[in-house]
């Protein structure tokens, strides 16, 4: 019988999320006779919903194309890349991705269909014992086959009148898609795979649907108050920057603006950034931040550590690079590789706190701050091919890691949590997660209070410091908190 993979290995019991959750059912779009004839905006993003406890770091899954369902007639298409578009839904939990903004003719549809890919990802066996072909205590690959269209039904129809904005967020459920029939495998035959849901969540800014984390790359486009990041995995963001936009650089690497403060006149050709973003009622990107990064022209790599055996060497799962040289042995190098990590002897360390703190806090200075489950971007100093890509860094930054949990208690602004991925190790007592008050984002919900019951699951993008040393044994400090 076929077995719910982090229900058997974790004891976990997912959540079902179904159109009527969060921010109510598709559908219901105040409708007259303007639905008869002309096109409507519909804005999709992409986010996801994984368990606690789960110990997949990466999760790619392409999606060759989008289709709507009419009451009569064919189905009408409304996302067909010429190539597939890839999303690492690991990153999902806490994130959303832009799908894009679609013109759709009016009409009433029964249902949503998606077009994927093979997925690749890779999971850590924390546990004693086997999972399928992977050994206890190491990671491993797992790819699906190329599955045949997953549809989403409506519970109730969508109403598309003419000239209309709507946002529709698309939930892709990673815990029902991964069984241990025969060993352990990716099916997208079980049900629940992916959901729809109205945007806006509870949370979100007033005349916004969504908004855009840590789109990491460079700038390849400067025209005007427009902007285009370019991701070495993840495509393409372009966004307008206003008066209201903020301005942060790595003060690490303060070349990156002169020495001075970072403002809009820091904006240049080919920097490496990070900016977050806002997606409009009517699907329009405004960035709201840009964080400096790096100068133009240096390869850099960003990942997930996971420990090795060897002193000094760690293991990565690449989540974005920068190869801003044209280095051919980074070239290959995608979301979901495996490289090595060595440290150089003069090895620096940075933390990217963004306007998350005024301050810069302790717990990632060196090689004995470093742990399973953090996001560090690595300057490339030299790279070798071995069994797997092995690059020496002379830089290492922290950045933010997404997570998953179970809220234990609340109190002021911080709350602890329990059934973390197993990946990251044990604890000292229960970690704790800290918001800043006014500047900690959260999702689907308004206030901390709104954690203090029913021990709900949640998704943070946080700073992973060393939870040894942590003030107020608060390792996770939290830019942003997502309720499922």
């Amino acid at each position: 019988m076929k077995r719910n993979f982090f229900s058997l290995l974790f004891l976990l019991i997912a959540a079902a999320f179904t159109l009527s959750s969060c921010s109510g059912p598709v559908g219901n779009v105040v409708c007259g006779a303007s639905c008869n004839s002309g096109n409507a905006n519909v804005t999709l993003t992409l986010f996801d919903a994984p368990p606690a406890n789960a110990s997949f770091i990466s999760f790619n899954t392409p999606i060759t194309a989008i289709t709507l369902t009419p009451q009569t007639g064919a189905d009408v298409s409304i996302f067909a890349p010429t190539t597939p578009t890839s999303f690492e839904m690991t990153r999902l939990q806490s994130d959303s991705a832009p799908i894009g903004t679609f013109q759709v003719p009016s009409g009433t549809y029964t249902r949503m269909n998606f077009f994927l890919g093979s997925t690749s990802s890779v999971f850590a066996n924390s546990s004693s014992s086997a999972i399928g072909a992977c050994a206890a205590n190491t990671v491993c690959n797992l790819n699906s086959g190329t599955p045949g269209a997953i549809s989403a039904i409506f519970t109730s129809p969508l109403i598309v009148a003419a000239s209309a904005n709507i946002g529709l967020g698309i939930e892709f459920n990673l815990n029902n898609a991964v069984t241990t029939q025969n060993g352990i495998t990716i099916d997208f035959n079980q049900p629940n795979i992916i959901t729809v849901s109205s945007l806006p969540r509870t949370g979100q800014a007033a005349g916004t649907l969504d908004t855009i984390e840590d789109f990491t790359g460079v700038i390849t486009t400067l025209n005007g108050s427009n902007v285009t990041i370019t991701s070495g995995t993840r495509g393409t963001l372009t966004g307008a920057v206003t008066s209201s936009t903020t301005y942060t650089a790595l003060s690490s690497v303060n070349t990156t603006c002169n020495n001075q403060a970072a403002d809009v006149t820091c904006l240049g050709m080919n920097k490496t950034v990070s900016v977050d973003a806002t997606i409009s009622t009517s699907g329009v990107v405004t960035i709201t931040e840009v964080d400096f990064l790096d100068d133009p022209f240096t390869n850099e790599i960003e990942g997930i550590i996971y420990p090795t055996t060897t002193a000094g060497v760690y293991g990565m799962i690449v989540s974005d690079k920068v190869n801003a040289t044209g280095n051919a042995l980074l070239t290959p190098v995608s979301s979901g590789a495996t490289i090595s990590v060595t440290l150089d002897s003069a090895a620096t360390f940075a933390i990217d706190t963004r306007n998350l703190l005024v301050s810069i806090p302790i717990g990632f200075s060196s090689a004995a701050d470093i742990f399973a489950g953090q996001e560090v971007m690595i300057h490339v100093k030299s790279a070798s091919v071995g069994t797997v890509l092995d690059v020496v860094t002379d830089r290492l930054v922290l950045r933010y890691s997404r997570i998953t949990g179970t809220v234990n208690t609340v109190g002021g602004n911080a709350f602890s949590v329990n059934g973390l991925p197993p990946f990251l190790g044990s604890f000292t007592g229960t970690p704790q997660v800290q918001t800043f008050a006014g500047i900690t984002t959260f999702d689907g919900f308004s206030s901390l209070s709104d954690l203090a019951t029913g021990n709900p699951s949640v998704s943070f993008r946080a700073l992973y410091l060393n939870p040894n040393t942590a003030a107020n044994g608060a390792p996770f400090l939290a830019a942003k908190v997502r309720k499922h």
